[in-house]
């Protein structure tokens, strides 16, 4: 007595450990599509139940009186392919989802990967695997937007990215035994990207979104590995970088006891079986 459980994504690939045991005919649980159906014969009684449900009760009493599972190996990545379904079926009947657009969801792309980076500084490993998965959610809705409008899907993209990492390293098409040098690496990867790009100016390509000071040094660095001397970047430039780093240093200082304040009133508030605070429990906690 068998039970065959097919990948839901995939229920027309047959496990190879159960070719064999399918010839004679099978029983299928109810939600097994029609085109599976097609393929095997239909045997009420048969020792084996294919299924694509591994909680249907029938599953459950089959293995609960000795019966063996047969299902497929699991694949990388097919918990991507889900993310995506989920979030196409998201978009099919989400209303605030089917209203957002490239522009509306900017600053939540933002604001991810501050986050994701708020993870890795923290060492937070489980931290860092929620928050990638926050920044995966604004690729595949991205991708979800464009696929709407027929620029392009979720494959597109990760096509494009794959057929990148392709060309960018050449050591993929080989065999490779044990780790490549990774000066070659560089250097492979950056020829071959100036080939894509044909960029007709070192500052091509930054990203002018930016904050400034980064955008600043992002110019100068270009500039720099390109050639320009030391003596030519402006001083106003620099001195601005400067400042700029100064202001943030005072600005997220500032911010920090702000918020240390805000949750000393929230405790104290807490302590009193507050769950909800009004202005006068502000003010009465709030320190001078």
């Amino acid at each position: 007595m068998t039970v065959v459980l097919l990948d839901p994504m995939r229920p027309t690939m047959l496990p190879m450990e159960a070719v064999g045991l399918v010839g004679d005919g099978v029983e299928f649980t109810a939600e097994v599509p029609e085109q599976v159906r097609q393929l095997l014969t239909l045997a009420p009684g048969a020792d084996v139940l294919v299924t694509t449900d591994s909680n249907h009760p029938a599953v459950r009493a089959r293995v609960a009186a000795g019966d063996r599972v047969v299902e497929p190996p699991k694949v990388p990545g097919d918990n991507l392919v889900e993310a995506a379904e989920v979030m196409d079926r998201l978009w099919g009947y989400g209303a605030w989802e089917a209203t957002q657009t490239h522009r509306t969801l900017s600053h939540y792309l933002v604001e991810e990967t501050y986050e994701v980076l708020d993870a890795i500084e923290s060492d937070d490993s489980d931290g860092l695997r929620e928050e990638l998965g926050d920044l995966l959610l604004q690729v595949l809705f991205h991708s979800r937007i464009a696929a709407a409008a027929d620029a392009f899907d979720v494959d597109d993209v990760a096509g494009a990215l794959v057929a990148k990492l392709a060309h960018r390293s050449p050591h993929l098409g080989r065999d490779v035994v044990g780790p490549i040098d990774i000066a070659e690496q560089e250097r492979a990867w950056e020829i071959r990207k100036v080939s894509e790009k044909a960029r007709s100016s070192c500052l091509d390509g930054i990203a002018s979104s930016q904050p400034a000071a980064s955008l600043a040094a992002k110019v100068v660095a270009r500039a720099s590995k390109a050639g320009l001397p030391p003596e030519l970047v402006p001083a106003e430039l620099e001195a601005g970088m400067v400042a700029e780093a100064e202001a943030e240093t005072a600005l997220r200082a500032t911010t920090q006891m702000f918020i240390e304040r805000i949750r000393r009133a929230e405790n104290s508030a807490r302590a009193q079986g507050k769950s909800v605070l009004r202005e006068e429990d502000w003010t009465d906690h709030w320190p001078s």
